[in-house]
């Protein structure tokens, strides 16, 4: 370790590892540059938008049995939100990166590889995409060109001004690869895996208490704001995000700033009645969280036209979880740390369980309000496919930017009482065995299809009664399937 004082303001400074080339004074902001024997001040960094993490600078843990410290951290921002990359220095001398996105991370470490032909063209590269790498599979998960939105500690290089970071991620089960188009078109690779904050010492990270305390820079205590557009009270996280929408007039308000700012009015407003209600907050596994945002979300098909309405819950060391309400009951839902694999075209595998694929649609934001951890605005779509194994549910949403999987579990109307302490809401509807409306319908209108074309010889010749009598032992099973869960069209 090498202790310096900042040129600047003479405040003392700490390079933990030997590859960091740069430091962030904590003093004065100031950008100290290594070189050789010196250090000189090469100017100043944005300051860090503190958000919901609990990794902080200092903090260790473990990975592949040997022990890191967290000595340094860059902000990477995007138009819809931001993530940090924390840089970390082990025991044995090298280095390596921890991700921290929304609540999931992951921990890579930088790959020597002899010849980078025949990897993709950043450009080239969409979410879905795949790459074989050492005969592993992997499936891109986020592909995005960002700017450095602000550094801490110690990093291996200096992001000047204008600098950008081109990533693409790639997944595969709990494996997590990394392309790094930043200094040009030949992408440095960084290899590992979905990390467990568990593998963390706990106290090193930082507490409940601790967010709530310094509430005007970091995430998690709920305070009101009065909208700039129409002066009507929002309720929000503070910090929680870089935008919250108004339930009074629905402008979209910038919190991004030292100042809430309107960036966008909406058209007219739009009224949503919902069952819960932001910043209530439920006891689930004995952890508290807090109800912070919610959306109005709709599948836009004319032929089977729903809506739904998703609840966005925080914690600030265990991350965010979802509550899904349709008119069919309630999920709990929570995004994968470790992706499936696809066992054919109609299936995939996650945590041993075989799931079959039911169907696609399209999921479109209607009305967003309260805080969430991206840009969310309204007329967002996401193309979903839902994969069922018996109550449990797999989903997949891909964006144009990113690709991702959650796991979806049905939640009884006692327990949704119980989390949020609410007798009344024991009385909300279960959600039913089998999925989608017209589900079972709708795989007997498939097989009827391939029926017919089976029997065309016996359509042409007039014998019709044996087709008849399949199509009935096809179809009122799969009607009856329906209306018993409560699907029947």
């Amino acid at each position: 370790m090498q202790q310096v004082l900042c040129p600047q303001c003479g405040a003392p400074v700490k390079f933990t590892s030997t590859a960091s080339v740069m430091a962030v004074c904590g003093a004065c902001r100031s950008t100290l540059l290594k070189d050789a024997d010196s250090v000189r001040r090469i100017g100043e960094m944005a300051d860090v938008l503190e958000d919901y993490s609990p990794l902080c600078l200092g903090a260790t843990g473990q990975y592949e049995s040997k022990r890191f410290d967290v000595v340094g951290r860059i902000q990477l921002r995007f138009d819809e939100g931001f993530w940090n990359e924390w840089y970390v220095w082990f025991e044995d001398g090298t280095d390596g990166w921890l991700s921290d996105a929304s609540g999931q991370y992951a921990l890579t470490r930088r790959r020597k590889v002899k010849s980078t032909q025949g990897m993709p063209a950043f450009a080239d590269i969409a979410p879905g995409d795949e790459l074989k790498l050492d005969g592993q599979r992997f499936i891109a998960a986020d592909v995005r060109a960002c700017q450095a939105g602000g550094a801490q500690g110690e990093l291996p290089f200096v992001p000047g001004d204008g600098w950008q970071a081109k990533v693409a991620d790639f997944r595969s089960l709990d494996a997590f690869l990394t392309l790094d188009f930043s200094d040009g078109p030949e992408p440095e690779l960084y290899i590992g895996k979905a990390f467990d904050l568990s593998a963390m010492q706990a106290g090193s990270l930082r507490t409940n208490e601790q967010v709530e305390e310094t509430a005007g820079r970091f995430r998690g205590q709920i305070k009101a704001l009065d909208c700039p557009n129409c002066g009507g009270p929002i309720s929000f996280v503070a910090a929680m995000a870089t935008q919250v929408i108004c339930p009074s007039c629905a402008a979209t308000v910038d919190c991004s700033g030292p100042t809430a700012e309107v960036i966008e009015k909406a058209r007219k407003v739009q009224a949503i009645r919902t069952t819960l209600a932001l910043g209530a907050v439920a006891k689930i596994d004995g952890v508290s969280f807090t109800l912070i945002g919610l959306m109005k979300c709709a599948d836009p098909d004319p032929e089977e036209p729903s809506d739904w309405i998703e609840y966005l819950l925080f914690n600030p060391l265990k991350g965010f979880i979802w509550l899904v309400e349709t008119d069919e009951g309630w999920e709990r839902v929570q995004v994968c740390d470790t992706w499936p694999s696809y066992n054919n075209a109609t299936s995939v595998r996650w945590r041993s369980k075989l799931y079959q694929k039911l169907y696609d649609y399209t999921s479109r934001v209607e009305v967003p309000l309260g805080a969430f951890n991206w840009r969310v605005k309204a007329g967002d779509t996401t193309k979903i496919t839902d994969y069922k194994a018996g109550t449990l549910k797999l989903t997949r949403e891909l964006g144009d930017a990113e690709l991702g999987w959650s796991a979806a579990a049905p939640v009884a109307p006692a327990h949704l009482a119980e989390w949020f302490g609410n007798a009344e809401l024991a009385k909300q509807k279960s959600l039913p065995m089998g999925g989608k409306r017209g589900g079972y319908g709708k795989w007997a209108w498939f097989a009827t299809i391939g029926m017919l074309f089976l029997n065309m010889g016996n359509i042409f010749s007039g014998r019709f009664f044996p087709i008849l009598i399949g199509l009935a032992f096809l179809w009122l099973p799969a009607k009856l399937a329906d209306k018993l869960s409560g699907k029947d069209e």
